[in-house]
């Protein structure tokens, strides 16, 4: 499944197995880290902070399109910003 976060008037997308793992992804250090990286606002933010969320259709095609340039990628999490 794919799920959001939303920050800073963007909305992030990533993919989980199950809302306990998007869970687990969303309220990991390293995540906080790679948002704070790119939200400016966000510096020093707390992980606990991003409840993620199950993406809408129009997220779900977003992502799909932009994950598709990255099939060959060996990255074990893709983030997009799909809104």
């Amino acid at each position: 499944m794919i799920y959001v976060v939303d920050i800073d008037h963007m909305s992030l997308a990533f993919s989980a197995g199950s809302e306990t793992q998007a869970a687990q992804i969303a309220g990991s250090s390293w995540f906080a880290r790679a948002i704070d990286g790119v939200c400016l606002t966000r510096q020093g933010s707390e992980a606990s902070n991003y409840h993620p969320r199950a993406a809408t259709v129009r997220e779900l095609v977003a992502f799909h399109e932009m994950s598709t340039e990255f099939a060959d990628a060996t990255a074990d999490v893709l983030v997009a910003r799909v809104g």
